[in-house]
């Protein structure tokens, strides 16, 4: 609980810094004359967006989506769970495969996605061979996303 009130707490004084920041340059738009533009800003904002960047180095998570695709309980139910896992490290070797235990059960989730919609194309491109799949809401590591992302995008401009 005092985590999610620590995170409400920084989006707020984040939203709020962007706000200042945006209203800020619109202002100086408007007050710029012959290319030449003197911003005068307060400390406090770089110490806001330093604290900021801090906060986040420490805490990599941020709230996304993964692919459900097995849910088991009971006898030896962890030893299913790190099966399914490995069959499916067979098939898609580059997927990131996580195991959750929300007691009695142990969750076989795939992907670390930003997006509903990229969770849902993965989904559909799977779902031949796992039916019963569904897209759940998820802590995901923001850093892995973001490197994800830089390779697919140097990967499409190589091609």
């Amino acid at each position: 609980m005092y985590v999610e009130k620590k995170y409400t707490m920084i989006k707020y004084t984040f939203l709020s810094l962007i706000t200042f920041l945006i209203f800020s340059f619109s202002n100086l738009q408007a007050q710029q004359q012959d290319g030449y533009v003197l911003i005068h800003q307060d400390v406090a904002i770089d110490n806001l967006l330093k604290k900021h960047i801090q906060v986040n180095e420490y805490n990599p998570w941020i709230s996304g989506y993964r692919v459900q695709l097995f849910s088991v309980s009971g006898v030896n139910s962890r030893d299913k769970a790190n099966l399914f896992k490995a069959q499916i490290l067979s098939k898609y070797p580059k997927s990131k495969v996580y195991i959750v235990y929300q007691e009695p059960y142990y969750k076989v989730r795939l992907g670390d996605f930003r997006t509903k919609i990229n969770a849902l194309d993965f989904l559909n491109s799977i779902s031949k061979y796992y039916p019963s799949g569904f897209v759940v809401v998820d802590q995901i590591r923001f850093k892995e996303v973001e490197d994800e992302e830089k390779e697919e995008n140097t990967e499409a401009t190589e091609e």
